[in-house]
């Protein structure tokens, strides 16, 4: 290592005598190793810094490490290196220090390079101190003056004109002249040094922005003999600095103000005491726009939206863009019905077509209102107008809602909801309850449908309608639809084994949009299949049709996988989408589960029945099995069968039952059955 290294690495003894020399020594100072060793470091080092040898011999006698040494060196050849040296001590093998090592890299070339650099920056100061500076001289006695070309060109000086401390005051912005009386009331005074940024008006009239450096010179009685005023003309600085500032205040787009801009109106009304009102303005369904016409077309529709937002308000209020697809408007002193007024007209004003690239092009938006409260800050009341425009689009869009504290505390517990989700897994505080599917001719259970619960340490049982909705939302559905796949075929597979006469039972489970355009998703189905052992065709999976028309580009080669697989796919809640026949053909579904909302007045209105009739009817066409879900009453159970329906679950009978009750319940379940014989048709309870 010390040969290769590209270092000269020294080593001497107690009396200086050099005892070692690498390659890296060869090559940097030219004598051979032969030649080196035994040598003094005379024969290469020049005379160094008074006392400089003994105070790095004292460090190292006392076992210390010397870094960082400079040193300049004379190579064999005569010339002379820069060096950068550490030497360290070396101790014999009785553990005594038997020497030192010096490790020394030639740094010539970086010390030429930092020299160079040094000058440079130093002609660089020059050129930027002659750059566009003047200077003016003034007589604290005579109030004689003098100044420079440079000068004279910068405040619009015709040739031989003069100047005087008066004219220099006249030609100042009128903003600025009290600041300048200011400044040489001090230097009068005393005060030796003064600093000035100041506008002045040319004769031509232009504006020049200047930068003025004032120096006092005083006389033998301590008092101000002469100012030296150094000024450089900082217009192009100033002017770029003024864009760059609008530029932070305001849209590129359309030119309104921004997000910052608006929080200070805001900010300012509040301070004077003014009751503001804010409204958030969101176009509905804006990437449909995008979409259709790029996003050249969707910028100039917000362009023309914002000069309709800007004609729709009062003289005064001001109207900016959030961000987006998102317009604020700042109103000071509105009550609510104003605002409600306002928030009509706008809607109204935007519903007229905008005419871009040829095209009539409609659009709706959401408005979000909020009032300021005697407690509100500027985000505060951004923050409720926003929260308030969710809810208008939530509601459909195109509408006006105002802001209510209530709305904060219903967000801010839907955020605690979604944490806290997060978790649930991990935390184990889900667990399925399971609800029999009834053989209407044998009254025995065919299979049980998976129904998921949260236990929730704090809140208790959280109905899956409040929290399914924000698994779908974020996304969190598919690691919790995974575990509730798993869960459920283990569970009825274990029930097959264990209890007699459940061999045969079907597992049915609720599987999202989500999941099912998941291209890993037949994966997932598969290793849970392989996990729990159970026969693929005892699996059910089962997806609304609301998903299945929200989702028009199923994976079809999900579908054939899922179908190689032998699991079956059934159509939940059917009858409350647009299902269309050749759309089931298609998905290869199995099932159809007639929702509980056709099945509540069988039995009480005549025409209830028409539906689940066509349905059933359709369904024996398509050779597809029928559920009715939601069965409550004899009244309906006699009705179903009536019409030919021979699969239901519902209350009449069970409610869901937990995982650990469900042996029992099939136990008793069949025994009862024997025991009644078959002709029995009293409902399981």
């Amino acid at each position: 290592m010390v040969e290769s290294s590209g270092d000269a690495i020294i080593g001497a003894d107690m009396d200086g005598k050099i005892t070692s020399w690498n390659a890296g020594a060869v090559r940097m100072l030219g004598w051979s190793a032969a030649e080196a060793i035994g040598r003094n470091p005379d024969l290469f080092t020049t005379s160094p810094p008074e006392d400089a040898n003994e105070r790095v011999a004292e460090r190292i006698r006392s076992g210390a490490f010397v870094p960082g040494l400079e040193a300049r060196w004379r190579p064999k050849d005569g010339s002379f290196i820069d060096v950068e040296l550490t030497v360290s001590p070396v101790y014999g093998q009785d553990g005594k220090l038997a020497g030192a090592s010096g490790i020394a890299r030639d740094i010539t070339e970086i010390k030429r390079l930092r020299s160079e650099a040094a000058a440079e920056r130093r002609r660089l100061l020059a050129a930027q101190e002659m750059a566009h500076v003047g200077s003016l001289e003034y007589s604290a006695t005579t109030e004689a003056t003098w100044h420079s070309e440079e000068f004279a060109r910068i405040v619009g000086l015709g040739a031989g004109e003069s100047l005087s401390w008066e004219w220099m005051l006249e030609r100042t912005h009128p903003e600025d002249r009290d600041r300048v009386r200011q400044v040489w009331r001090s230097l009068y005074a005393g005060s030796g040094f003064e600093d000035i940024e100041y506008r002045l008006i040319r004769l031509d009239g232009g504006q020049r922005w200047l930068h003025s450096r004032i120096r006092s010179v005083d006389g033998p009685d301590g008092k101000p003999l002469q100012f030296l005023d150094t000024v450089l003309d900082n217009t192009e600085h100033k002017n770029a600095e003024q864009v760059l500032e609008w530029q932070a205040r305001h849209d590129a787009l359309t030119g309104l103000p921004n997000r910052y801009r608006i929080t200070e109106v805001l900010q300012g009304f509040l301070d004077h005491s003014s009751r503001p009102a804010v409204m958030f303005v969101d176009i509905d369904r804006f990437k449909l726009v995008n979409d259709g016409m790029g996003h050249s077309g969707g910028d100039r529709i917000l362009m023309l939206l914002s000069e309709r937002l800007t004609n729709a308000v009062r003289p005064g209020d001001t109207v900016g863009r959030f961000g987006g697809d998102e317009f604020i408007i700042v109103c000071e002193n509105m009550g609510m019905w104003a605002a409600k007024v306002l928030a009509g007209r706008i809607r109204a004003c935007i519903r007229a077509p905008f005419e871009v690239e040829e095209r009539q092009i409609f659009l709706n938006v959401s408005v979000g209102i909020a009032l300021a409260g005697p407690e509100d800050t500027a985000e505060s009341i951004l923050g409720g107008a926003d929260t308030a425009m969710y809810r208008a689009k939530s509601a459909g869009g195109d509408a006006s809602v105002v802001y209510h504290s209530r709305m904060t505390r219903r967000a801010s517990g839907r955020l605690d909801l979604e944490s806290d989700l997060r978790l649930a897994l991990d935390r184990e505080e889900m667990c399925l309850h399971y609800q029999p599917i009834i053989d209407l001719t044998t009254e025995t259970p065919l299979g049980f449908e998976a129904l998921l619960r949260w236990n929730h340490p704090d809140h208790g049982v959280i109905p899956p309608e409040t929290f399914i909705p924000v698994a779908e939302e974020t996304g969190l559905i598919v690691p919790i639809g995974a575990w509730v796949l798993q869960e459920t075929l283990r569970q009825i597979q274990q029930w097959r084994d264990q209890v007699e006469g459940a061999e045969e039972l079907a597992a049915a489970v609720n599987i999202s949009g989500r999941q099912l355009v998941a291209k890993d998703f037949p994966d997932i189905v598969e290793a849970a299949i392989l996990a729990s052992g159970i026969d693929p065709a005892a699996v059910h999976l089962e997806v609304t049709e609301t998903v299945l028309m929200d989702e028009p580009d199923l994976p079809r080669e999900t579908l054939q996988r899922l179908s190689r697989l032998r699991v079956g796919l059934s159509i939940d809640d059917f009858g409350t989408g647009y299902s269309s026949l050749s759309y089931l053909k298609w998905l290869s579904a199995r099932t159809l589960k007639i929702d509980r909302i056709f099945i509540q007045e069988l039995g009480d209105d005549p025409h209830s029945g028409t539906v689940i009739e066509l349905v059933v009817g359709m369904a024996k066409s398509l050779k597809l099995d029928v559920i009715a879900e939601g069965v409550e009453t004899l009244a309906q159970l006699n009705e179903l069968r009536r019409m030919g329906v021979t699969r239901a679950q519902g209350y009449l009978w069970s409610k869901p039952i937990p995982s650990e009750l469900v042996p029992a319940w099939l136990s008793g379940t069949y025994a009862s059955r024997r025991n009644s014989g078959d002709d029995a048709r009293v409902p399981i309870q």
